[in-house]
């Protein structure tokens, strides 16, 4: 399954801004690939707009929990608030959506 992380900060949580976070999240970011691997997690991408204080990270992972405790591991929910979606491709959606009827 795949799974969309998204961390919101507020700006002084910003790595931009914030001494500590950034020094948290440049340590943290060498640490992200050995810590998927450990869980079982494979990480496709990660994204960071720049300008609204917010991160997503694209995750692949046969568990729920284990993208949970991933987040939780990595340290972004000390700096973030966390929601993790459970997403299908275009393609999967599209395909899903015609086993129900319309509703108008």
């Amino acid at each position: 399954m795949q799974y969309l992380i998204c961390g919101h900060h507020p700006p002084h949580l910003c790595p931009s801004a914030n001494e500590s976070i950034r020094k948290l999240s440049q340590e943290g970011a060498g640490e992200i690939p050995a810590l998927a691997e450990k869980l079982g997690v494979t990480l496709l991408a990660t994204y960071v707009p720049m300008t609204n204080h917010t991160v997503f990270a694209a995750v692949e992972a046969d568990d729920a929990n284990a993208v949970r405790e991933f987040a939780f591991q990595s340290r972004l929910s000390q700096w973030n608030t966390i929601e993790i979606y459970q997403t299908s491709t275009l393609e999967e959606a599209l395909t899903k959506v015609d086993e129900l009827p319309t509703i108008y």
